[in-house]
């Protein structure tokens, strides 16, 4: 009489060798997915140098491209021609001394046609706002590339205006005022600039003060819980074929009992 096969005969049967390997290949691809969500985990903002010192804006942001998170707060140059025929306000601004106000913002392009939104200046009121910006649309200006130095700051959600033609916005998002552009962009930065020394603010307004964004690494706990998952699907696809092995062994023994 045969005697009843072990676990370790039962996993050398061949079908069982090769659902080996389909687990170590499904526990490889949660291996790669896991380490995948643990580097989205931890999301790196920007240093205090990259705060004070200034970097071409192409080195960190490019038009149409996804945006690191340590690209926002950080300082950067672009040389880019002011289209002040497409100029905004934006509400609900606060200075970094926590006075409320207004910002003007118009649109730029660079040498390759590439949109930028630059905020140009704080007004602490709604007519002040109103008035540099008409003061701007009618200035004389020779159209040229100038240098420019400011801030890179992330687009807001949008929000609805009063009326559909208002100049004033109550959100500076980069996509609701692509659409108020008299002429829409093919590309556009992704952030928008807060303009800073040495350049020159307009008339009229202030120099827009922000407060440093935090140079701590962020922790995105949702991805780090996506992480733990897909690592235990990787030992999971492992027990499973052991599983699978065990309960094909428990019916050779029970058949050769019967």
């Amino acid at each position: 009489m045969k005697t009843a096969p072990n676990w370790f005969s039962v996993a050398r049967q061949p079908k069982w060798i090769g659902g080996l390997f389909l687990a170590l290949a499904a526990a490889a691809i949660c291996a790669l997915l896991a380490q995948w969500q643990l580097g989205r985990s931890f999301e790196q903002a920007a240093t205090e140098n990259t705060q004070t010192v200034a970097k071409p804006i192409d080195s960190l942001i490019r038009p149409g491209l996804p945006v690191q998170p340590y690209s926002v707060g950080s300082l950067v140059e672009a040389n880019v021609m002011l289209d002040l025929t497409n100029v905004f306000v934006v509400s609900n601004r606060v200075q970094q001394n926590g006075q409320p106000g207004f910002w003007v913002v118009a649109n730029s392009r660079n040498i390759d046609g590439a949109s930028l939104t630059v905020a140009l200046g704080f007004a602490p009121s709604r007519h002040a706002a109103l008035a540099a910006r008409q003061q701007l649309r009618t200035a004389v200006q020779a159209q040229a590339f100038l240098p420019v130095r400011g801030l890179l700051g992330s687009s807001e959600p949008p929000q609805l205006t009063t009326a559909p033609d208002s100049v004033v916005l109550h959100s500076l998002s980069i996509g609701q005022l692509i659409n108020r552009y008299s002429q829409t962009p093919t590309k556009t930065y992704p952030l928008f600039l807060i303009l800073q020394q040495p350049n020159s603010v307009p008339a009229g307004l202030q120099p827009i003060k922000v407060k440093p964004v935090p140079t701590d690494v962020q922790v995105n706990w949702l991805s780090a819980f996506y992480a733990i998952e897909w690592v235990l699907f990787c030992g999971f696809s492992v027990f499973l074929w052991w599983r699978l092995v065990r309960d094909a062994q428990l019916l050779a023994q029970a058949a050769k009992v019967e």
